[in-house]
């Protein structure tokens, strides 16, 4: 973040329940305000699989009138969390605010509208071939990962899907997107006291929901070897992603380790002095690019993710690359990192920090901590807790996670024509 630029943060919570923060930073003249509702897919019930997606989707929207005050919606889902996001100008505040209110009062929905809704999820989870990214990671190996979790889909199970109904979308949306389910996180060129009344106006009158009973997740047990798979995908060149199980914020005392991690992840992948590629046996020609995925808000397990895709003059294999990148990550864990080494790696973590520090970003990271009931004020204390990382804190966590009975490993092969 920008940690020059004063940001005062304020919170409040309305009778019904509605959890509110508001974050000033008056840097240019614009919002950004998120719902977030504590319900994903980790909620659905085993024959309900594509409910949250269709529950989303079915929520109201206004693209006119988003296009009209110049508003950009964002709407994401995952596994215990469903938001909807606008950005627009703040004298645009309190059109912002009905039409995100209007998404939490009950909602009108035609046997029409799922039906195109149910038939659009169905094309979607059985169209082929599979995306594929350096960041993303395709449900086989999410199940690889997190066998406990069961298995993932891209938008649902086809048969639960041509089963849901008008009533069970309704009552996902009278449980999850409830007022005392719910966070709304206000961030930009506005004050607390412009923003209390519209709120208490908008949203003190959204009935809570009692009786609201999350699913709780068994974490995935670790084994003694690796896992590993292979996959033809629409990739033009190979490439190589690498996931270790960890905890994630929610996790209780995990926050230092989490640290160190972002340390590491920058280490590896950032800036002109990385060793992913320079420390590699042909230099930067060996990879096309490489990217890590550091643990977040998942409230069991978490991954740290190393993806990388083969460059195209490389005489290496994937198998190869795997190898040097497990050697490269053996030695964090058997050598102390030099002071000018660790410094390089704060250093760039911190600058990763700063490319987060937009409205869209705050509001999500601070909606997301409040999701997994983590104080919002990490945002504030994560530079501090970066530079505060040491030597022996890297090595320690290289050894507790960096393990195969923690490891992934994805080999992603162009398909063959």
């Amino acid at each position: 973040m920008t940690f020059s630029t004063e940001k005062p943060t304020h919170e409040f919570t309305l009778e019904n329940g509605l959890r509110v923060i508001v974050r000033q930073d008056h840097r240019t003249p614009d919002i950004c305000t998120s719902l977030f509702h504590k319900v994903g897919t980790d909620h659905e019930r085993p024959n309900q699989r594509g409910l949250a997606y269709l529950a989303g989707g079915a929520t109201f929207k206004d693209k006119h009138l988003e296009r009209t005050i110049g508003a950009v919606a964002t709407g994401w889902l995952d596994y215990h969390v469903s938001t909807y996001s606008l950005e627009a100008p703040a004298a645009q505040l309190s059109t912002v605010l009905k039409l995100l209110a209007a998404r939490m009062t009950p909602q009108e929905l035609t046997q029409e509208r799922l039906n195109k809704g149910i038939k659009r999820a169905q094309e979607l989870e059985e169209s082929d071939p599979y995306f594929t990214s350096d960041y993303w990671i395709t449900p086989p190996f999410e199940q690889l990962i997190f066998p406990q979790a069961g298995q993932p889909y891209k938008f649902g199970n086809i048969d639960d899907l041509a089963r849901i109904t008008m009533h069970d979308v309704l009552r996902w949306h009278e449980e999850g997107y409830a007022s005392n389910n719910s966070i709304l996180v206000i961030v930009g060129d506005t004050t607390p006291d412009e923003v209390k009344p519209l709120v208490q106006h908008l949203f003190g009158d959204l009935a809570p929901f009692n009786g609201f009973t999350p699913i709780e997740q068994a974490a995935s047990p670790f084994e003694a070897d690796e896992r590993r798979l292979t996959q033809h995908l629409d990739t033009a060149l190979p490439r190589l992603q690498m996931a270790f199980n960890t905890p994630s914020l929610a996790t209780p005392g995990a926050t230092a380790d989490i640290r160190a991690l972002q340390v590491i992840s920058a280490l590896l992948t950032k800036g002109p002095q990385a060793w992913l590629p320079a420390r590699l046996s042909e230099g930067n020609a060996t990879l096309y690019s490489v990217t890590s995925r550091l643990p977040a808000f998942r409230l069991k397990d978490d991954l740290f993710l190393i993806a990388a895709t083969l460059g195209v003059d490389t005489s290496l294999s994937v198998q190869q690359v795997e190898l040097e990148i497990k050697q490269l990550l053996e030695s964090l864990k058997n050598h102390t990192l030099d002071r000018e080494t660790l410094q390089y790696g704060q250093h760039q973590a911190l600058q990763s920090l700063e490319a987060l520090d937009t409205l869209e970003m705050q509001t999500s990271i601070m909606g997301n901590l409040a999701v997994i009931d983590q104080p919002w004020a990490l945002i504030d204390s994560e530079a501090e807790q970066i530079q505060n990382v040491t030597a022996d804190d890297i090595q320690r966590v290289a050894n507790k996670y960096f393990t195969p009975g923690r490891l992934s490993v994805a080999h992603i092969l162009p398909r063959e024509a």
